[in-house]
């Protein structure tokens, strides 16, 4: 099937022999985004898929083969497989794509992220608790942006309480499929360990070594650097770390569609002899309706040596939620 002789339409061939013409918005870990003609996106598992034509534009395809592609896709004589037009010239199977995205679109069309909030209140105590959480992310062919935010309030009917605070910046850089280099900026905040505000800057460089259709894992490691203040307003100065970072991945997309991750970063002091910490998050998503996401997080922290000493050194929480994904 040679490209010249279609229209600039991409077209979705399913194996029930249904064909959809429109335009690929994104595919990522097995999910295709697609905007049909005269009809709002809709969201495709590859595996339903029979093949695809994808020539609207010039597409940034990544595989769990670790290789990065730039072409144009044409569907192959074989059902599932299909064969790449570019700089490269190669075939193959459909659901080995993990993220693929229109390279020349807009700016603003490779961003994506979600936004949640849970709210919890007892009338016995007069006490409820706010929680949010939101995160963005920009990706282009060897860089990636990331913004999170998070946090967990306490009303009563006369006060205000912010425990808990996190908003994380992170840069990648990658050098290939699989190594990267990372660099990020943090703020924290945790009044069960005593601490007013963190600010921590941190580099370092990473390694995807896991990736597959349904799952992907990486890790980092490097040095940080903090400056913290405790809840009796008194600070630490600069304070250097040595960090390693873990991260898993699962995702399903057959009902239910779930996501898992689970995320672990522990630090050692370079500063304060004998001063260990770790913050982690756990995290499982069920999808509710397309873009509508039911979550359910728990967090980790401990510090060996808190801001200050009679506080507690461990702290995790359970936190409920609603997100919705754009």
């Amino acid at each position: 099937m040679e490209v010249s002789s279609q229209s600039n339409k991409d077209t979705i061939f399913f194996t029930n022999g249904t064909m959809v013409i429109g335009e690929i918005k994104k595919i990522r870990l097995g999910v295709m985004t697609f905007d049909p003609d005269d009809a709002n996106d809709i969201t495709v598992q590859l595996r339903k898929l029979k093949s695809i034509r994808a020539v609207s534009t010039v597409f940034r395809i990544e595989t769990t083969e670790h290789r990065v592609y730039f072409g144009q896709l044409v569907p192959h004589s074989i059902d599932h497989f299909v064969r790449l037009i570019g700089s490269d010239t190669t075939i193959f199977h459909m659901e080995s794509i993990t993220d693929l995205y229109p390279y020349r679109k807009t700016f603003a069309q490779r961003f994506s992220g979600s936004v949640g909030l849970g709210f919890s209140y007892t009338r016995s105590s007069d006490f409820g608790q706010l929680n949010f959480n939101g995160k963005v992310n920009y990706l282009s062919s060897k860089d990636e942006i990331s913004f999170s935010t998070s946090g967990i309030y306490s009303i009563t009917d006369t006060s205000f309480s912010r425990d808990r605070e996190d908003l994380t910046v992170i840069y990648n850089h990658y050098f290939s499929p699989k190594w990267f280099s990372t660099s990020f900026f943090s703020y924290q905040k945790n009044l069960e360990l005593g601490l007013d505000r963190r600010y921590q800057e941190g580099l370092g460089i990473g390694n995807k070594f896991l990736t597959s259709r349904r799952v992907y894992s990486w890790v980092a490691s490097g040095i940080v650097l903090n400056q913290e203040k405790n809840t009796e307003n008194v600070s630490s100065g600069t304070l250097a770390e040595i960090f390693g970072q873990f991260q898993f991945n699962f995702f399903r997309f057959t009902k239910p569609e779930i996501n898992f991750v689970l995320k672990e970063t522990f630090y050692y002091s370079l500063s304060q002899s004998g001063r260990f910490r770790n913050d982690g998050e756990t995290k499982l998503t069920w999808k509710i309706i397309n873009d509508l996401d039911l979550s359910l997080t728990l967090y980790n922290n401990y510090d060996s040596k808190p801001p200050i000493a009679d506080s507690r050194t461990f702290d995790f929480g359970i936190v409920f939620g609603l997100s919705y994904s754009f």
